[in-house]
């Protein structure tokens, strides 16, 4: 579950901003993800996610781990969570009331635990009700190159125990998120690619199943 606690901070705190408003008349990154975290109670979405190594001793940063990896998450407190899905290694974990399962397809072990000891708290905080912003300081939009498609946003979290130490955001300029970075305490970098995402949706029951 180790690789698990990085990866599931990143598909969770997609929530905040995962879908561009029609009818929003924001302008800026942080104004799309304040309009869009409180608006946002569940999601289905597809990711790549690439795990970089701290850089070595001489700067230089190796290949990524890629995660192709499903979300469905329904708030305040529910997720199921497919690395590789359909694939040998499939990697399955399901989040519900506090307690986390998991299913490693590649070995046949299974497991569970409470959410708070297999999932960095920011994600669990990001899970919660709407305004979950509150969680950051900081949260102020990128400076681009003047004319540029893209928006940007960095998000500081002031949680305590997180492993992330920076949180940035990017979308294009009708609010469509693009990407997500996170930079992690132990000098990891994590970079999620949004493919395609479904909002508020009216996820049956069987959802959470393992």
């Amino acid at each position: 579950m180790k690789r698990t606690r990085a990866l599931i901070v990143a598909a969770l705190a997609l929530g905040l901003a995962s879908a561009p408003l029609t009818a929003c008349l924001a302008q800026s990154a942080t104004s799309y993800l304040q309009s869009l975290d409180k608006s946002t109670w569940s999601g289905a979405l597809d990711v790549r996610v690439d795990l970089y190594p701290a850089p070595d001793k001489y700067g230089k940063v190796g290949q990524p781990q890629r995660y192709p990896a499903k979300l469905l998450f329904q708030r305040p407190d529910r997720f199921r969570m497919v690395l590789y899905p359909g694939q040998k290694n499939e990697y399955r974990a399901v989040a519900e009331a506090g307690i986390v399962r998991w299913l490693d397809l590649s070995t046949g072990f299974s497991g569970k635990d409470r959410i708070d000891a297999l999932v960095d708290p920011l994600a669990v905080a990001l899970l919660g009700t709407a305004g979950e912003l509150a969680r950051f300081s900081g949260a102020k939009d990128l400076p681009l190159a003047k004319g540029s498609k893209l928006l940007g946003a960095s998000l500081t979290p002031k949680g305590w125990g997180s492993s992330v130490t920076q949180g940035l955001v990017w979308l294009s300029s009708d609010g469509q998120p693009i990407g997500y970075e996170f930079r992690l305490a132990d000098g990891r970098r994590m970079f999620v690619a949004v493919l395609t995402f479904q909002r508020n949706l009216q996820l049956p029951p069987d959802t959470w199943k393992l």
